[in-house]
């Protein structure tokens, strides 16, 4: 039988009260008054993971792909033109 719990768990205070007594025996209650850690003064760099790396790597190599993609295709309109693709 399933007992209904009495706030929907709907991030009730009293979730320790609505657990059945044999997992209270087995587990011991959580400090609720626990300080939170001292930081350190100094902030370390941040992570940045070996993905991200990846990823902008890749992405410069699509934008250089890109433009040798345009470069090629102005120099194919310059000679189908039938202007000097120079210049001269």
């Amino acid at each position: 039988m399933v007992t209904r719990n009495q706030h929907d768990g709907a991030s009730s205070s009293g979730w320790w009260d609505d657990l059945p007594s044999a997992i209270k025996k087995r587990v011991q209650r959580p400090e609720t008054s626990e300080a939170p850690a001292p930081r350190p003064s100094e902030e370390p760099a941040p992570y940045r993971p070996a993905v991200v790396y990846d990823l902008s790597r890749l992405a410069i190599l699509f934008l250089a792909v890109a433009v040798a993609n345009l470069l090629f295709l102005l120099i194919a309109l310059s000679f189908l033109s039938g202007h000097d693709p120079l210049g001269h």
